[in-house]
């Protein structure tokens, strides 16, 4: 009895220490495998944990490569996003290392049993172990004495110039609060800008003709290149031309606007008589043809000397036109005598039109 008592201890103990070791029956739920760059201190048997509730052990940790391979157990009733990230982080400060199972999302896929997560998905949190161990190397290397000199280079710099810091800091809240003040505009203006980019998103087919379009107007303009610069060539030229003429014709042009000028105010002071003639020349180039049936119609219009004040009905051209033997008599000429004030002649060719009638041939 006490033999067989001793040899079930003894199988207990076996089973015991089997599973302790790692030997401990398959996975009964989801086995994921993971490859980590490194896992620290982490161990069989460590906890898989999910918002800091267990859902699985580690099984088995080897080396691939350089990388650490993990077979994970995750409980069957647990499902894990095919997105989540596996991280290698420590319970406590001087705690136990654990699989922390971080996940992105709540809905499917998710990991099937024998998933391979790769190591784009997982990680090691940062010790403090580690902090320390960076930190005694750089001041290891002599790098104290430097942050020590530069610490005491800043404190002079800020010590001498406090009064500019402490306006740049006063400056800094006021815009700061202009800004909260404006946090409305701010975001309207945000707005309106998403609104542009949705617009020309919308019209990106437009966009897309005239960038098309405008390099097809850039290959136009590079094939005319050498025209185009000819064509400035010219047109500095024409600017040249054109400053010398004016440099040489700019007196004649001061003399002729001078004296152009009384004639311009005459015309200004009379505007009113000029618009009067104008209406009744108008109205007898209405009337007149009614007045002189046929196929033509001739009329001689005398214009006379400045400063005649004298009326008629006639004059020498008129009179040739009638007869033409008196233009041959007189050797053809149109103009055998100069008008003089005091002739007869009218003062213009609207007054002989407005006062007398004219001669109509047909």
């Amino acid at each position: 009895m006490i033999r067989r008592l001793a040899l079930l201890a003894a199988v207990m103990m076996l089973t015991s220490s089997c599973a302790a070791i790692g030997f401990a029956s398959a996975c009964e739920g989801t086995e994921i495998i993971a490859t980590f760059e490194e896992v620290g201190d982490l161990v069989e048997n460590a906890d898989v944990q999910s918002s800091d509730v267990e859902v699985g052990t580690v099984q088995k940790i080897e080396l691939d490569g350089w990388n650490a391979r993990v077979s994970m157990c995750v409980d069957e009733e647990e499902k894990i996003p095919e997105d989540a990230k596996l991280v290698v982080r420590t319970t406590s400060l001087l705690g136990e290392k654990f699989v922390d199972v971080q996940a992105l999302s709540s809905g499917p896929p998710f990991l099937e049993d024998g998933a391979i997560v790769g190591i784009d998905q997982t990680g090691k949190a940062t010790e403090l172990e580690e902090v320390f161990a960076k930190l005694a190397g750089v001041l290891g290397t002599g790098n104290l004495e430097q942050l020590n000199r530069f610490t005491s280079a800043q404190a002079k710099i800020l010590g001498e110039n406090a009064g500019e810091l402490r306006e740049v800091l006063s400056r800094l809240r006021q815009f700061t609060d202009v800004l909260a003040g404006r946090k409305d505009q701010i975001a309207a203006s945000v707005d309106s800008l998403d609104s542009v980019a949705q617009t020309i998103l919308g019209d990106s087919s437009v966009l897309e003709q005239f960038l098309a379009s405008f390099a097809d107007s850039s290959a136009v303009l590079n094939r005319q290149s050498k025209g185009l610069e000819r064509l400035l060539i010219a047109l500095d030229d024409f600017t040249s031309i054109s400053v010398r003429l004016l440099d040489q014709t700019e007196e004649g042009l001061d003399d002729q606007f001078r004296d152009l000028r009384p004639v311009l105010g005459t015309a200004v002071e009379n505007s009113a008589n000029i618009r009067k003639t104008l209406q009744t020349l108008a109205t007898f180039t209405e009337i007149f043809p009614e007045t002189s049936p046929g196929d033509y119609t001739q009329l001689d219009i005398c214009q006379a000397m400045p400063g005649f004040r004298g009326t008629g009905t006639t004059c020498p051209q008129s009179d040739q036109n009638d007869d033409p033997t008196a233009a041959r008599a007189s050797g053809g000429s149109t103009n055998s005598r100069s008008q003089q004030p005091g002739d007869g002649f009218p003062v213009s060719g609207i007054e002989l039109i407005l006062r007398q009638p004219l001669r109509a041939s047909s």
